[in-house]
């Protein structure tokens, strides 16, 4: 791996700098936030039960897709997390909730917030894909300081006209580069599953050569029933016992068919039931970080748009519906 530069990594005196505000989040916050988790431990969290950590996908509080202005702040969010009861999945990326480069100074002022509600960062969902872009070092480097344990890469993508094992073959390169830039870190990268012919990693197979002898603890599987479900059929149990070694963590989601294609549902209501998950969590040997990816919340066109903060109930309670089931699938209800 290239040597990092100034530009992708946090200098001394940036840390220094901002080591005021790192401190006060460490300090808001409960004390598995506080302290950098090792990659793939298990730290408590304030929504663990049981061994499981619970995060929400937050893509409805901005316009990220978009590039619109509606973006919740801080304590917004906080607020947000707290009435649904789950933590946060964050998208740091070019076009997320906080962009890779404003990492440094935003990072830590979300985490604070979210602290005061006893709320944290499970995850970082970023978009990079390639070793050699910019800021994704950086913005790893403070959400590591801020005891985030994981974080999501975007995923690679199949060029046709090339033969797929080429492509596979450099796949693998890049992710061994950012294994060890994970490594070096201390944070864990986190691979979901997605459907599609394009999608590296959606045949199960591929993605494990993708990851080839990469250690899970620096660069694991986001496994994704609904997606793996669209893509193998009744032989999921095969993707399942294959990806096992290398599942790190899962992203939850449903959908039914309709003829040759899909509709999102809530959980509980389509294809993705207690089985799948259940297997995979027996297969890895114990409970999982998960994150809750709410697809079916759409307007009357069918359209996915961002929710303004005062209009918010509805997609509270429909991630509330889905953590409902999901607790009642791993035994976990709340009362």
């Amino acid at each position: 791996m290239n040597t990092p530069n100034s530009s992708s990594v946090l200098s001394r005196r940036d840390f220094l700098m901002r080591a005021g505000l790192l401190t006060a989040a460490a300090g808001l916050a409960p004390s598995s936030l506080a302290a950098a988790a090792a990659p793939g431990s298990a730290s408590s969290a304030p929504t663990a039960t049981n061994g499981y950590q619970i995060g929400i996908l937050e893509k409805w509080f901005f316009d990220g897709g978009d590039g619109g202005a509606l973006k919740y702040t801080p304590d917004e969010m906080a607020q947000t997390l707290d009435e649904i009861g789950l933590d946060l999945e964050l998208t740091l990326r070019k076009q997320g909730h906080i962009t890779p480069e404003k990492a440094p100074d935003e990072l830590p002022i979300m985490a604070a917030a979210l602290a005061k509600k006893k709320r944290r960062i499970l995850w970082v969902a970023m978009d990079t894909v390639r070793p050699d872009e910019p800021h994704w070092e950086k913005a790893l480097r403070v959400a590591k300081q801020l005891g985030v344990p994981q974080y999501r890469h975007r995923g690679f993508r199949y060029a046709s006209g090339s033969p797929l094992k080429a492509q596979i073959a450099d796949f693998n390169s890049m992710a061994k580069e950012f294994a060890a830039a994970n490594k070096e870190i201390g944070i864990q990268g986190v691979y979901q599953i997605h459907a599609g012919a394009t999608m590296a990693g959606s045949a199960a197979w591929d993605l494990d050569a993708i990851l080839g002898d990469i250690d899970p603890k620096y660069f694991g599987v986001a496994f994704d029933p609904r997606h793996v479900m669209v893509e193998q059929g009744q032989a999921w149990p095969n993707a399942v016992q294959l990806l096992a070694p290398r599942t790190v963590a899962l992203c939850l989601k449903s959908f039914k068919w309709d003829g040759d294609n899909t509709v999102e549902v809530p959980l509980g209501q389509g294809r993705v039931q207690k089985p799948i998950i259940d297997q995979v969590i027996a297969a890895h040997g114990g409970p999982l970080p998960i994150c809750i990816h709410i697809e079916h919340f759409k307007d009357a066109a069918g359209k996915l748009v961002p929710v303004p903060f005062a209009r918010r109930a509805a997609i509270v309670e429909a991630f509330r519906a889905d953590a409902r089931v999901l607790r009642g699938w791993l035994g976990t209800a709340q009362t």
